[in-house]
C-alpha cells in the first residue's frame, strides 16, 4: 500500500480517455495529446478551472470536518438521458428497456450492491484492512420536463431516451441542447473503441460518456439496431469505468505509466505501474511490491472480474458529484409524468387594425397526455380595454381545437397586446401567450450594404480604425435591427466592432480579444434574438457563421428613427496581423402605414389534410425572399425547417418520414408575410 493519500487525480488537464477492444483484443488508453488540444480552448479551460477550484474546496471541507470517507447527507440523484444516434424508433421499447438496464447496472456497482462483489470475501485476504467503497449517488432515467424540439418521439412521462437525434453533430462532442443531463450516447465509435468520457466532465456544458453499441449494458441488447453487448465487455462496466473519468477517477497505475512513481493519488489502490487484462485470479497479479487490486472498475481487465471501488476512490466521486456538479443537475426531470393536457395556437401573432377590423380569430389545438379526460374550461385575459372575449367550443374533454374572437376591436386602442389563454380543469391549469398586434402599421424587413468596401485592414499601427457608412432615407421607428459582417484576419479575436445609429447610439457587436488565431467573421450576423452569445463562443476553425448574440444590446436602438447615416467602426487592436473586411449589411425592420386589412400568403394552399406525411404547399409570391417552412409538433418541437427558392409560383411537395400520426403546425414564411396552418398526419 502507499504511505501516504494525495489527491494528484484533481489534475489541470482534460483527456477523453478511451477504451478499446475488438472481442478478441484487451482494453488500451490514450491520449494525453488531446487534453492538452481542449485546453488551449480559454473557455473550456475557464469551465475546467472553476471546476477544480470547487472540487478543491468540497474536499478541503470534508476532510476539515472528517467527512471524506461519510456517505452521511442525502442521496444525490442524477438525471440521466440515453442518445441511440444511429438506432432505428422501431425498436424503442427494447433500447428504452436496456437504458433501464445500464441504469440498473451503475446503481448496483456504485453502491457496491452488485451481486458479484460477493467475490471479494476470497479476494479480500490479499489487501488487508481494505473493503469495497460506495458513494452516496443514484441514477435515474428522467421522465418529465424533456427539452423540445429534440425528438417527436420524446413524450412526457416516458424515459429520457432519443432515438435518430446526431448528440453533438456526431463524435461525442457536447451539446448544450442537453445540459442539465448525465448524458449517455450509444453508437458505432468505430473498431475495437469501447468509449470514451471527458475526464472531471461538465453537466452544464451537456458533455456525455460515449459507448459503442457493443459496450452498454447487458443481455441479448437489441439486434434490430445493431446495439447487443459483446464479450467479454457485456455486462455494463464499460459505462461504470467511463463514469469514474467523467467524476475525476483515473487509473489506478495514473498518468506517467509504466512508471513505480506514478499513481492515481489514492492510497487504499496499490501502485501498480502498469494495467491489467483479461480475468487474472486473487492475488495472482504483482506490480511494484504491491498485489494488484486488478478487480477495482478503474483497470483494464474484463467486464466479469471487475466489481469493486475503494473507499476513497468513492470519496472522490461524492465530493466531485456533490460539489461540483449537483448544481448542474436539471431539477425534477426525474418525477414520474402526470395526465394534464396541452395548449398550442396555430399562430402566435394576429394583426389587427381597429380602423379597419371588427373582430379577429385566433385557433388552438388541445392535446391530452396519459389519458386525461377531465373538462377544461377556457379563459383569456390581458385583451385590449373595450373588446371582448369568446371562445368555440367554451371548453372540451377530448383531443381537438377550439377558437378564441376577439370582437369589438373598432371600440380599442392601437396597441400590442400579450393575450393568456388558459385552460382550467379539476387538477390541472394550463396557459399559453398569443400576442394581438392591434395597430395600424406593418413592419417591413429590409438589407442595406455598407459602402467603400473591401477594406485591407493594416499589419502595422494597432489601434488602427476603419468605418464603412450606409445612409437610410426611410424615417421610420425601428422594430429591429440585424448586423451582417464579414471579417477574414490573421488573428481574428484582435478586431473590435462597433455600430452607431444615426442618433449617436453605439453597441459594440464584437470585442472578444483573445487567444485561437486565424479566423473569420463569415457572413456573421449579429441578431439580438440569436441563440449564441458571441462571447464565449469557441466555433470550429475559429470561423464565426451564422447568428450571435453581440457583445452589448442591441435592442437599445428598437424605438429610434431610421433615417440618416450608420457607420460601423472597425478597429484592430494588435500588429503584426492583418487581413480584409469585405461586407457590411445592416437589416432594418421599420414601422410603417398598414397598407392591406390583412396579413396573408397569396393563393396559399396545403393539401392534401388528413396526409399520410406527404402533402404540398403553394402559393404565388413576388416578394424575391427565400420561402422557409417550418413544422412543429403539437408540443411545439420543431420536426422540419427548410428554405426554397422562390420562383413566384411556389409548388413544393414535404415529405415526414416516420412520424407520429396526429396534429402538427405548418408555418410558410414570404419575406414579410407568414402564415401557419395545422395538418392532420394519419
Amino acid at each position: 500500500m502507499k504511505n501516504n493519500f494525495t489527491l494528484k487525480s484533481i489534475l489541470t488537464v482534460f483527456a477523453f480517455l478511451m477504451a478499446f477492444s475488438t472481442y478478441a483484443q484487451d482494453r488500451t488508453c490514450g491520449m494525453l495529446e488531446y487534453m492538452e488540444e481542449q485546453l488551449k480552448d480559454p473557455v473550456f479551460a475557464k469551465e475546467y478551472e472553476e471546476n477544480q477550484r470547487k472540487l478543491k474546496e468540497e474536499i478541503d471541507r470534508r476532510l476539515a470536518s472528517g467527512e471524506f470517507l461519510n456517505r452521511g447527507g442525502a442521496t444525490i440523484e442524477i438525471p440521466v438521458a440515453v442518445h441511440y444516434p444511429e438506432a432505428n424508433e422501431a425498436d424503442r421499447a427494447c433500447l428504452e428497456a436496456l437504458a433501464q438496464n445500464q441504469i440498473d447496472i451503475l446503481n448496483a456497482d456504485y453502491t457496491a450492491m452488485n451481486a458479484d462483489i460477493a467475490q471479494w470475501a476470497a479476494a479480500a485476504s490479499n489487501y488487508p484492512g481494505l473493503s469495497p467503497g460506495a458513494a452516496n449517488i443514484s441514477f435515474c432515467i428522467a421522465t418529465s420536463n424533456h427539452p423540445v424540439g429534440i425528438d417527436p418521439e420524446l413524450l412526457e412521462g416516458n424515459p429520457c431516451v432519443t432515438i435518430g437525434y446526431d448528440f453533438g453533430g456526431g463524435a461525442g462532442n457536447p451539446d448544450s441542447n442537453w445540459s442539465g443531463y448525465m448524458n449517455f450516447v450509444v453508437r458505432n465509435i468505430g473498431g475495437g473503441l469501447l468509449g470514451f468520457s471527458p475526464l472531471n466532465g461538465s453537466i452544464a456544458a451537456g458533455q456525455a460518456v460515449t459507448m459503442n453499441t457493443f459496450a452498454f449494458g447487458s443481455g441479448s441488447g437489441c439486434p434490430g439496431s445493431g446495439i447487443v453487448p459483446g464479450a467479454p465487455y457485456n455486462l455494463g462496466r464499460t459505462v461504470t469505468h467511463e463514469l469514474g473519468h467523467f467524476y475525476g477517477l483515473n487509473h489506478p497505475w495514473g498518468p506517467g505509466a509504466p512508471s513505480c512513481v506514478a499513481d492515481d493519488g489514492f492510497t487504499d489502490t496499490p501502485n501498480t505501474g502498469q494495467e491489467t487484462y483479461g480475468c487474472p485470479s486473487n492475488g495472482s497479479e504483482l506490480s511494484c511490491g504491491n498485489v494488484v487490486l486488478t478487480m477495482n472498475y478503474m483497470d483494464y481487465v474484463n467486464d466479469a472480474c471487475m466489481y469493486m471501488f475503494t473507499p476513497q476512490q468513492m470519496a472522490q466521486v461524492d465530493a466531485y458529484v456533490g460539489g461540483v456538479l449537483q448544481p448542474q443537475f436539471k431539477p425534477n426531470v426525474c418525477v414520474p409524468g402526470t395526465a394534464g393536457f396541452i395548449i398550442a395556437a396555430d399562430e402566435d401573432t394576429v394583426f389587427s387594425c381597429p380602423d379597419t377590423d371588427t373582430s379577429v380569430d385566433f385557433t388552438f389545438g388541445y392535446a391530452t397526455v396519459l389519458g386525461f379526460s377531465e373538462m377544461t374550461t377556457f379563459s383569456a385575459t390581458g385583451q385590449p380595454a373595450g373588446s371582448s372575449v369568446t371562445f368555440t367550443p367554451p371548453s372540451l374533454n377530448t383531443d381537438g381545437d377550439f377558437t378564441m374572437t376577439v370582437g369589438n376591436l373598432g371600440a380599442t386602442a392601437q396597441g400590442t397586446y400579450t393575450i393568456t389563454v388558459t385552460g382550467t380543469s379539476n387538477s390541472v391549469t394550463e396557459s399559453v401567450d398569443v400576442t394581438l398586434d392591434n395597430n395600424c402599421t406593418v413592419v417591413t424587413c429590409d438589407t442595406y450594404s455598407g459602402t467603400g468596401l473591401p477594406i485591407s485592414i493594416s499589419p502595422t499601427g494597432a489601434g488602427n480604425a476603419y468605418t464603412s457608412t450606409i445612409n437610410v432615407t426611410e424615417d421610420l421607428p425601428i422594430d429591429d435591427i440585424n448586423v451582417t459582417i464579414d471579417i477574414d484576419h490573421t488573428w481574428i479575436r484582435d478586431i473590435t466592432a462597433t455600430i452607431t445609429s444615426p442618433m449617436g447610439t453605439s453597441v459594440i457587436l464584437t470585442n472578444i480579444n483573445g487567444a485561437n488565431g486565424v479566423g473569420a467573421y463569415q457572413n456573421t450576423v449579429f441578431d439580438q434574438e440569436a441563440a449564441t452569445p458571441v462571447e464565449g463562443a469557441t466555433p470550429a476553425g475559429n470561423i464565426f457563421t451564422g447568428s450571435y448574440i453581440p457583445q452589448e444590446d442591441l435592442s437599445v436602438l428598437y424605438g429610434e428613427m431610421s433615417a440618416g447615416t450608420w457607420t460601423l467602426e472597425i478597429i484592430d487592436n494588435f500588429d503584426q496581423d492583418g487581413g480584409t473586411w469585405s461586407v457590411f449589411d445592416i437589416e432594418l425592420c421599420l414601422q410603417d402605414n398598414l397598407s392591406v386589412d390583412e396579413f396573408a400568403l397569396d393563393n396559399f394552399a396545403i393539401f392534401p389534410s388528413p396526409n399520410n406525411g406527404e402533402f404540398t404547399i403553394k402559393l404565388n409570391s413576388n416578394s424575391g425572399s427565400a420561402i422557409e417552412v417550418d413544422i412543429f409538433d403539437i408540443r411545439g418541437r420543431k420536426i422540419f425547417k427548410n428554405s426554397f427558392t422562390n420562383t413566384g409560383e411556389f409548388n413544393e411537395t414535404i415529405s415526414l418520414n416516420n412520424v407520429q400520426a396526429g396534429m402538427y403546425l405548418v408555418t410558410v414564411n414570404d419575406g414579410n408575410n407568414e402564415v401557419t396552418k395545422r395538418i392532420i398526419i394519419e
